[in-house]
């Protein structure tokens, strides 16, 4: 998770500045930098709204810990995760799914495959995937942890690919999400927010 650069407004009292931040977990701080920066005493409460295009992402609180007129540094902090930003995000996870696919002179073919990563709008494949060949749209049927039940969502090949070693099943494959309903897509962004979220959890610890 890149947490650097980060657009920001930061807030004290009545004072309001924009920004530019880059968040530490490992080290539970916040860099904050603009051309001006209110000079606060140590321990002053602050709040830093960090964004992503313009859209709301964390809320880090915490102590002023070092401070200038171009330079604050706040830890520790917290962190707070703002509604629907779970769009922005990209998770790693471990989830075995089943994709089918047409096959170039036979039917619909199954093989297993990994989620190993997924987005609002991506999922990133492992396994018995071959966009080369003919899998540029999969249906992928995909269960627990994301869905409830077993849910079928349709896949297209982004044209992105990333390869590791010498077996090209190890290949990592990026796909675009075409087609998925309503109630499910609600489900898989609730998994990807319960990702986000452990994993800052996570590393503030």
């Amino acid at each position: 998770m890149n947490l650097s650069h980060l657009e920001s407004v930061l807030y004290f009292d009545k004072v309001t500045v924009k920004g530019i931040s880059d968040i530490s977990l490992s080290d539970r701080s916040c860099a904050f930098r603009s051309d001006f920066v209110p000079i606060l005493h140590f321990g002053s409460e602050v709040t830093i709204v960090t964004k992503i295009s313009g859209i709301p992402f964390l809320k880090v609180t915490g102590s002023v810990y070092l401070s200038s007129k171009r330079f604050m540094r706040v830890q520790p902090i917290t962190l707070a995760l703002y509604k629907n930003a779970e769009r922005l995000c990209e998770v790693p996870v471990r989830v075995a799914a089943t994709k089918t696919s047409k096959g170039l002179l036979s039917g619909r073919k199954r093989a297993e495959c990994t989620i190993v990563a997924c987005s609002a709008k991506t999922m990133v494949l492992t396994g018995d995937i071959f966009p080369e060949r003919g899998d540029g749209t999969i249906d992928l049927a995909v269960c627990d942890p994301i869905f409830f039940g077993e849910t079928t969502i349709r896949l297209k090949y982004s044209g992105d690919g990333m390869f590791f070693g010498k077996s090209q099943k190890k290949a990592r494959y990026v796909y675009k999400i075409v087609k998925i309903e309503k109630r499910n897509y609600s489900e898989y962004m609730r998994f990807i927010r319960a990702c986000t979220i452990e994993r800052l959890a996570k590393s503030l610890k």
